[in-house]
This record gives C-alpha cells, sequence and structure tokens, in this order.
C-alpha cells in the first residue's frame, strides 16, 4: 500500500471538502487510500473470525470422536443410562405425550393455581393494630329474629381494613416537671422511662430506632433526598432537619457495621456462585478529583487517555446455601476489579467460584482468575438479536425460539427440584444441542462472509462465537446460572437512588449508602421486612456487635416465623 504523507489539519480539510462536495483533484488519491485501509481491516477482522469457526469446528470434531463412546455405554441392563429428568418423566408412566412437569417427578396429579380474588388477605397487614368489635351479651344463643326458627351461633369474624394517613415519622413530647434550688442550684427532674431515651441523638431530640430504620429505608431504597423530606416533615408540622438525618444514618451505620462485615464475610466463603454487574453512579468528591486530574495533565501537556472518568455502583448478587447476599460497592472501579479485593479474603483451598457477568473483556481481567469459573450472561447474548430484530428479523426469530426453550428448560429443572449436578446433565442433554444450532448459524453466516464486520448482524454473531465456551458453560459445571438478571433486577436501587437525590456528596457518604443497600436488598431477598428488620438490629446492636451472625437476615426469619401464631383462620382473608 502507497504511503500518503499527510497532517492532521490537512486531513481535517479534507474531511471538510468531503462535507460540502467539493473535492479536488489532489484529493483523490488520499481518499483512495483510506478506503483501502478501511478494507484491509474490514478483511482482516472477517479472516480472523473464519480461522477461529474453523478451529473450533476441528477442536469439536475432535472432541465429539472422544466422547461419542462413552455417551453410548450402556447400564447393566443393556440400555443407555437415562438423565434424571428422564427418568422422573418415566415414573409418571408410557402413555403422556413426553413434557416434563413438576407432577411427573412426583407422581402426583398437577394442581391449578386457584386464581384468587386480587386483593390482600387481612395477614398480609402484618403491623396493623387490631381492635375486636363484640356482640352484645346474649346474641349467641338467642332466637333468630330473620326467621324466628333457629338459634343464633358463633360465626367467623368479619375483618374490615381501614387505612389510615400520617406522617412517616410520630414526634411524642414528653413533659418532664423539674425543681430548682435557690441556693445551690440543684434541679431535681421526674424519672423518666428508660425508652424515652433509646435510639440516636441527643438530650433534647432523639430519635427511636424505628425512626432511625425507617428513614434509611426511605432515603437508601425509596430514594427521597434528605431535603426533599425535610420539606415533606415540616407540611406535617413535624421538623426533620437534612443535617440531622445524615447524623442518624451515620450513626446508624457505625451501629450495623458489624451486621454488613458479616454479610460479606459469609457470602464470600459461603457462596454457591455469584452475578455481577455495574451502573454509573456520581460522587462530587470523586468527580472533582477527576477532572482535577485531567486539567493537570493538559496543563503539562500529557495524554488524559488514561485517565480514569468513569464512577461505578457495582452489584453483587451472591447466592447461598442459606439464602442471597446483594452487595454494593460504589467508585472508581469496575466489577472485576472488586471481585478482585473479595476474593483475596477468600480461602485458596476452597472450591472455584462460578461467576456471570456480562460479555465486557474488563469483566474478566482478574488477578485472582484461578478461583473463578467465568461464564457469559445468556440473557445479553439474545438482546443484541432482539436489538436488531427490525433489520434482521429471521436471525431473531432463530435466537428467540432457542433462547426461549432454553430459559424454559432451567424452570422445568427448578420446578423438579433438580440437584446442581442432575440440572448441569439435563441442559448439557436439553439446551446444548439448541445452543449448537445457533452458533452453526453465526458461523455459517461469517463464514461464507454473507455478513461483514460492518453490518450490525456481526455484533451478535460474533458475540455467539468469541463467547461461546462462557455461554454455554451452564452445561459443563453445576450451579452455573444462565443469565445475570437478578443483579440487573437488584442495581434498580442506586439507579434509583441516582434519579431522587442526584449523588452522593463525598466518599464516605457513598460507602454508608452501600452498606444501608445492601442490608435492604438483602433482607428483601430473603423475605425479611427492612424497616422491622433493621430496627430489631439497631435496639440490639451492643448484641450484634458481640455475636452478628445471629442477626443475619435467615436467622432473623426463623426466629419470626417460629414465633408466629399458627393456623388462625381469622387472618386468612379479610372477610
Amino acid at each position: 500500500m502507497q504511503r500518503i504523507d499527510v497532517t492532521l489539519a490537512g486531513l481535517r480539510d479534507l474531511q471538510h471538502r468531503i462535507d460540502q462536495k467539493q473535492l479536488e483533484d489532489g484529493d483523490w488519491p488520499l481518499v483512495s487510500a483510506l478506503v483501502s485501509k478501511l478494507i484491509a481491516r474490514t478483511e482482516a477482522r472477517q479472516e480472523r473470525m473464519i480461522a477461529k469457526i474453523q478451529s473450533s469446528t476441528a477442536a469439536d470434531s475432535a472432541v465429539a470422536a472422544n466422547t461419542a463412546v462413552d455417551t453410548e455405554l450402556p447400564n447393566q441392563d443393556g440400555l443407555a443410562n437415562p438423565t434424571p429428568v428422564e427418568s422422573a418423566a418415566a415414573a409418571a408412566g408410557s402413555g403422556g405425550t413426553g413434557a416434563i412437569t413438576p407432577s411427573a417427578a412426583t407422581g402426583q396429579p398437577a394442581k391449578e393455581k386457584s386464581k384468587g380474588h386480587g386483593r390482600n388477605g387481612a395477614k398480609a397487614y402484618a403491623n396493623a393494630t387490631h381492635v375486636l368489635h363484640s356482640l352484645a351479651a346474649g346474641v349467641i344463643g338467642m332466637m333468630c329474629a330473620a326467621c324466628g326458627f333457629a338459634r343464633m351461633s358463633r360465626y367467623r369474624e368479619k375483618i374490615v381494613i381501614r387505612v389510615v394517613g400520617q406522617p412517616l415519622f410520630r414526634a411524642v413530647l414528653h413533659h418532664f416537671e423539674q425543681a430548682y434550688c435557690r441556693n445551690c442550684g440543684e434541679i431535681v427532674r421526674a424519672l423518666d422511662p428508660n425508652s424515652v431515651l433509646e435510639g440516636i441523638g441527643s438530650s433534647y431530640v432523639t430519635y427511636d430506632w424505628s425512626a432511625c430504620a425507617m428513614l434509611i429505608v426511605m432515603h437508601y431504597f425509596g430514594g427521597a433526598p434528605f431535603k426533599r423530606i425535610e420539606s415533606l416533615h415540616a407540611g406535617w408540622g413535624i421538623p426533620i432537619s437534612d443535617a440531622n438525618q445524615w447524623r442518624v444514618v451515620n450513626a446508624s451505620d457505625d451501629f450495623l457495621l458489624p451486621l454488613y462485615k458479616a454479610l460479606e464475610r459469609y457470602a464470600l466463603h459461603k457462596a454457591i456462585n455469584f452475578r455481577i454487574d455495574d451502573t454509573g453512579s456520581m460522587v462530587i468528591m470523586l468527580r472533582r478529583q477527576i477532572q482535577d486530574e485531567v486539567a493537570a495533565l493538559k496543563a503539562m501537556g500529557e495524554s488524559t487517555r488514561d485517565v480514569r472518568t468513569g464512577i461505578n455502583a457495582t452489584g453483587v448478587y451472591w447466592e447461598t446455601p442459606d439464602g442471597p447476599v446483594i452487595l454494593f460497592f460504589t467508585g472508581r472501579h469496575h466489577a472485576g476489579e472488586i471481585i478482585d479485593q473479595l476474593l483475596q479474603h477468600r480461602q485458596t483451598s476452597a472450591a472455584k467460584l462460578p461467576k456471570v457477568t456480562d460479555g465486557a473483556s474488563k469483566n474478566f481481567d482478574h488477578e485472582h482468575a484461578e478461583k473463578l469459573i467465568e461464564a457469559t450472561c445468556n440473557a445479553h447474548a439474545f438482546l443484541k438479536f432482539e436489538a436488531i430484530k427490525d433489520k434482521y428479523p429471521d436471525e431473531y426469530a432463530v435466537a428467540g425460539r432457542i433462547y426461549k426453550a432454553v430459559f424454559d428448560f432451567d424452570d422445568e429443572a427448578r420446578n423438579l427440584g433438580l440437584s446442581p449436578e442432575d440440572r448441569m446433565h439435563y441442559h448439557r442433554k436439553q439446551s446444548l444441542p439448541l445452543m449448537k444450532e445457533l452458533k452453526a448459524m453465526a458461523e455459517e453466516k461469517i463464514a461464507s462472509k454473507r455478513v461483514e464486520p460492518s453490518s450490525l448482524l456481526w455484533e451478535p454473531l460474533s458475540f455467539v462465537v468469541n463467547q461461546w465456551e462462557r455461554l454455554t458453560r451452564f452445561c459443563e459445571v453445576p450451579s452455573v446460572p444462565l443469565d445475570t438478571n437478578l443483579v440487573e433486577q437488584t442495581l434498580i436501587m442506586p439507579v434509583r437512588y441516582l434519579a431522587g437525590s442526584f449523588n452522593y456528596r463525598t466518599i464516605d457518604g457513598a460507602t454508608v449508602g452501600d452498606h444501608f443497600m445492601s442490608l435492604i436488598a438483602t433482607a428483601r431477598a430473603n423475605g425479611v421486612e427492612p424497616v422491622a428488620y433493621l430496627t430489631e438490629c439497631l435496639r440490639c446492636h451492643e448484641d450484634l456487635a458481640q455475636r452478628p451472625d445471629y442477626y443475619l437476615p435467615w436467622a432473623y426469619r426463623a426466629r419470626l416465623e417460629a414465633a408466629a401464631p399458627r393456623g388462625d383462620p381469622a387472618f386468612e382473608d379479610s372477610g
């Protein structure tokens, strides 16, 4: 290729003439060189992908040849070994259509779920006050006034639920009578119950533990800014300044820090797998720090390309034997770096931990990669096809059909209660052939050069080819999730906070927010009401500091279930 000497200013002048459609005779050699370079780069990308496909095809053929005999080994009866799901289906009899349902595993007829009446029963109002309205004396047992024949007998209660508006926080003013000695200045005050001073604050204003928990949930889960809560409560005649609100949540974080550390420690050492992803965030102190770094480099005439300008909120969804744990981290980092910070505390003798994330290369760059089994989110792969469905409906239809079946198989495995190993074998038989069909379509279109790197279809097809081993890891390793949907759903909390409160002011503020979002999200994921949970943890903060594991969400839930009354029909329906 002929080398053409041209300056950046010359290229910008050329761009201007192209925009104005006023090319000169001397411009055509340069245009030709630029187009030739673009063609060469496109051809190189295409050839690299074709070579990768050919290499992968040869490797797959060799593996298939080596394993063909193993997959056909007979059992003692001379038949091929059935999968766990086939065994479950066989137990249901041979007269069916072959569809696998939860009832097939148990041999019991499937029960249709009742549609319900579309309203909450009285049992859902767990924290409501109960008021009993009794019949007049003698009504039970008296002659019926309507028919005059039978006597009145006891019938089930009628429950009417009355919802009353009130402020988020209720203030109680305690008036203490005092006596004063004019001689020495001694002041004697009426004795006060200990509950008056329980909570966070001073001898003038004290915020009860329940108020602290409510404020934490409203701000970090509801996304309501401190200033908005202050204005809202001023209308109710209960002033709560934004400065006082920050002091309350900051002090609460000190009390609950042992619980957060216990949660993080439990997730790291007990996790079965985890999902991780990032979303954008804003910390004013970090933004100013970034701007100062960029300005300093520009002043020295140096490049600013290596300055990390992104501020992320990273969410990690851990699956553990007792329940999910959700942790958040905000700062100048990406998901891969957060995992490295955590994995350095994981035992070296522990088994490798399956991790699922999107296909971004930064999420697979680890110092502790030997402790992980990497997998890629299949939902991200499908969304790439969905993004171009208007221009490429046929390819989208193929991907949609395949992924619908794969996710349906995963639901069936969950409904059947299959173990992680049995689920893996089930997917290997049912889902892997479908995934291979998707890969074959991608490889054929790329290898035949019917799709070029400049095409919109190139991205989803090349994603399937490049990420193939990670996309199908759920067929090779037990407990590997199909997607990152659960962590994507939890990231709504920092997104909602950013939309409502706009930013954190300091790094300390972001850290406090991460702690509380982690506690709230984990409580909700384990079926625990967060206000009551945080109230209990704050009230027992001294005991919590000594044995934080006793206050983990699943332990708290177990105590509630053990203490709850059972079999009371009055709370099954609102009547």
